[in-house]
């Protein structure tokens, strides 16, 4: 066995122009799908976390019928047992919110928006928004109550600056119209345009008063769990304990069904992506074998005379395509490491189309993700196309007569 892998090796380097070509061709075939598939999952993650991060979470928890019917007047009456409950749930940490579709208003432009009334130090530590901020902070102390922040392209539309005041109107649990002039205290900028144009927190005892809550009552909670894998279990969990009492729990991908369809379909779409670069690939290695087995068949009919077997003609045809296959493997992986290790340090600048992906969640600099089952699929894709690639040439080697093959000029 050990002279059929020596006898390949040196076949591939009889003619180096021809082999290196091959190996290009794979080398570089790996590298576009590593480097389309890495940007891409890039822009996925991003997608889901800019979710995650603005969107309440990885779990959401209101009353019942509430996602259909977003009304202040569907609110959690004892937020202190909830919280006891999730306070007895480890790896997890979690955010009330009062929240209230209403009205922004400056002197000049008024602009409909989502007024989220938040304990900063809990929303820190459950979405992107205190971590987003770009001037000010969220009030605290005696200006908590006067205090709000908005998105800076909200407050860009309604004509205000830090400091200034604009006033927040909302329909209370009393079918009244309610409504307080606040302070601009902070701005902030996340990745979601979207979401920077329509939202406004404000503090919760500030919320509490605008929409007429009762002290122990909130719209939401909001949680983050420090693993993702943990997400069914714990949500199984809370709903054992919470849905009996009214409230209904639900999951980001339950929430968000589009998403994870648009992801999964992504999924399919990898392996299109290889499909049609590696079968360009094996393209190339079937005409390249072809020449190979004909350019020896004078050499192929002294072997079998020799006692070689068919077999063995065509094993060493495939320990070839191991070879061109481990060189351009060696080949993309360089090439990979170093242009995305480039970019994974310094991301990809796309400001030019920072409107557009702001729409989706996608900040102007997007940095490259290794999925390594996209990555394994890809590589065990290349490795199918190239044997598929080297099975007729070697069944055409194989098939040789001994006497033709000798007599072949």
């Amino acid at each position: 066995m050990n002279i059929f892998w020596k006898i390949a090796w040196r076949n591939i380097w009889r003619n180096p122009r021809r082999s290196w070509v091959l190996v290009t061709a794979i080398g570089i075939g790996i590298f576009s799908f590593v480097g389309a598939t890495a940007f891409n999952d890039g822009f996925a993650v991003q997608m889901i976390n800019a979710t995650i991060d603005l969107e309440g979470g990885h779990i959401f928890i209101a009353r019942q019928g509430y996602e259909d019917n977003p009304s202040v007047r569907l609110y959690i009456e004892e937020a202190g047992a909830v919280a006891a409950v999730l306070d007895g749930e480890p790896g997890l940490r979690y955010a009330p919110r009062i929240t209230a579709q209403g009205m922004a208003n400056s002197t000049e432009r008024a602009a409909g928006v989502v007024i989220h009334g938040v304990d900063p130090a809990r929303e820190a530590g459950v979405t992107a928004v205190p971590r987003s901020l770009v001037e000010g902070a969220f009030p605290e102390g005696p200006e908590a109550a006067g205090g709000m922040v908005m998105g800076a392209a909200l407050a860009r539309r309604l004509g205000l600056r830090l400091g200034e005041k604009g006033v927040l109107m909302v329909s209370d649990v009393h079918n009244d119209v309610s409504a307080g002039a606040y302070r601009i205290a902070g701005l902030y900028r996340t990745s979601s345009t979207a979401f920077d144009r329509t939202n406004v927190f404000v503090s919760m005892e500030a919320a509490r008063a605008l929409v007429g809550y009762p002290p122990d009552a909130v719209t939401s909670f909001s949680v983050r769990l420090d693993r993702e894998e943990r997400l069914d279990a714990v949500a199984a969990r809370l709903r054992e304990r919470l849905e009996p009492r009214g409230l209904a729990v639900r999951t980001w991908k339950e929430r968000f069904p589009l998403l994870v369809l648009a992801m999964e379909a992504y999924g399919y779409s990898v392996v299109l992506l290889a499909v049609i670069l590696f079968t360009a690939v094996a393209f190339s290695l079937v005409n390249a074998f072809l020449m190979v087995i004909f350019e020896r068949i004078r050499e192929i009919g002294v072997m079998m005379a020799s006692g070689i077997r068919p077999g063995q003609i065509r094993l060493m045809l495939f320990l070839e395509a191991v070879f061109m296959l481990l060189l351009g493997t060696a080949v993309g992986g360089a090439l990979s490491a170093l242009v995305l290790g480039y970019w994974a340090a310094r991301g990809l600048n796309l400001s030019a189309f920072a409107e557009g992906l702001g729409a989706f969640g996608i900040g102007a600099v997007v940095y490259p993700y290794f999925d390594w089952g996209h990555l394994g699929l890809g590589y065990a894709l290349i490795v199918g196309m190239v044997f598929l690639a080297v099975l007729y040439p070697a069944y055409r080697a194989g098939r040789f007569e001994v006497v033709e093959a000798l007599s072949h000029v």
